[in-house]
């Protein structure tokens, strides 16, 4: 089972920052506070577009057409 990603009050940039931060903490080579936002400003459309998915698989679009 796996947890729910976007409970509460996450959202896609949220999650996607969250995991430019994760990854680029443990960049050994990242020493001062610039290079850490640097690093997190490369990495954070490639982890936007994990978060998105991973929403979009969370909250699949109602499929078929609603009668009223």
């Amino acid at each position: 089972m796996s947890a729910n990603v976007f409970a509460g009050d996450r959202n896609i940039e949220s999650v996607a920052y969250d995991l430019a931060l994760a990854l680029a903490s443990g960049d050994q080579s990242i020493i001062t506070p610039e290079k850490l936002i640097q690093r997190i400003a490369d990495i954070l459309p490639s982890c936007r577009e994990v978060a998105k998915k991973k929403f979009n698989e969370e909250n699949p679009e109602p499929k078929g057409k609603v009668f009223f």
